[in-house]
């Protein structure tokens, strides 16, 4: 599959997926206790939550219902059933596919996967929804598997399909939204941060925390897949700024410490700041870089603190040199969750 065709699409598709949503809306008393959720009053800071994605069957069936697709149903041979490359789930469970393959070995496939038509091979398709049972009837040698085929897709709907069909069976964890973002980005559907923002839909503040996430130690990566509840956004970049000013060790500590006293958000910031105020005040050495054109000459230096401060004095006597550099200095802030005005 060409990577530029389908990329070019991923955009196309989500002003379509935004009205998708805004037909689904909660009623007002379930959007009034979802604003109020982590907050006493309106008055506080909403926290950062990941969004419920549309439900699978919605998304399909609006879709069917606008003429923008079709579905058939087929025994397809699993050899030319792809994996679905912008798949939501990165974490597939051995136990999990061991039990599945003995149900489908004893009752069959109950219900077929979800999968969409290849967009430039017609005799495979792309699987969607299905990577558990997909791996059952591999480990049970089956040659097929049933398949509810959707034709018309648009390339982003691959991924939103994904997302919203595994979220519907258990809660999606921050894990599996980073590392789909990751995936986004390692396909190269999306370059920078900003553009990774625009394809999802989130502000860059949020997508730069959850991905924040996979900086996080193994270990409590495997905290984190176990109880999705209970690490949401702001608690998991807790732990990675926790990770900033202790060590891995410490860090396991506290993940193990949120699920036997099941902390609350502030109580782990608290605990992080707590940290933070402990430390020992670092020494204000300072260091200069100094800057010189390709001849050698002077046009300035940058200078370094021990307390994280930094100045910049340059002599570019180029304007739009200049403001280059104030363009990537500003990405760099912003990606921090920093405004510049």
């Amino acid at each position: 599959m060409a990577k530029k065709d389908f990329s070019a699409a991923l955009t196309a598709g989500v002003k379509r997926d935004q009205e998708i949503r805004d037909r689904s809306l909660s009623s007002r008393f379930d959007n009034v206790e979802a604003a109020l959720d982590g907050r006493s009053t309106l008055l506080e800071e909403a926290p950062t939550t990941l969004r419920a994605p549309t439900s699978t069957s919605f998304y399909v069936e609006t879709l069917e219902r606008e003429g923008k697709i079709k579905s058939s149903y087929a025994a397809w041979a699993i050899e030319k059933i792809d994996d679905n490359p912008l798949n939501s789930r990165t974490i597939y469970n051995d136990d999990r596919i061991a039990d599945r393959a003995t149900s489908m070995a004893k009752e069959g496939q109950l219900v077929p996967a979800l999968a969409g038509r290849h967009p430039e091979q017609p005799d495979r398709v792309i699987l969607i929804d299905g990577h558990y049972r997909k791996r059952a009837a591999v480990r049970n040698r089956a040659a097929t598997l049933d398949l509810k085929i959707l034709d018309g897709l648009e390339p982003i709907d691959f991924y939103r399909l994904a997302r919203a069909a595994n979220n519907e069976r258990e809660q999606e964890s921050i894990l599996d939204v980073a590392y789909g973002y990751k995936k986004l980005m390692s396909e190269g559907y999306a370059r920078t941060n900003d553009e990774l923002a625009v394809l999802v839909e989130e502000g860059k503040s949020k997508v730069s925390k959850i991905l924040a996430a996979l900086e996080l130690p193994n270990a409590v990566h495997e905290i984190i897949a176990a109880n999705p509840e209970l690490f949401g956004i702001n608690i998991t970049y807790e732990l990675s700024l926790y990770l900033k000013g202790t060590d891995e060790e410490q860090v396991l500590a506290l993940a193990r410490k949120i699920v036997d006293e099941g902390l609350s958000f502030q109580k782990v910031k608290s605990i992080r700041e707590a940290l933070s105020r402990e430390r020992s005040p670092r020494k204000t050495f300072s260091r200069q870089f100094k800057v010189a054109r390709a001849d050698g000459s002077s046009i300035g230096a940058i200078k370094q603190w021990g307390n994280g401060n930094i100045q910049v004095s340059l002599a570019l006597e180029n304007p739009e040199r200049a403001e280059i550099y104030i363009e990537a200095l500003k990405r760099l802030l912003d990606e921090d969750g920093h405004k510049t005005k």
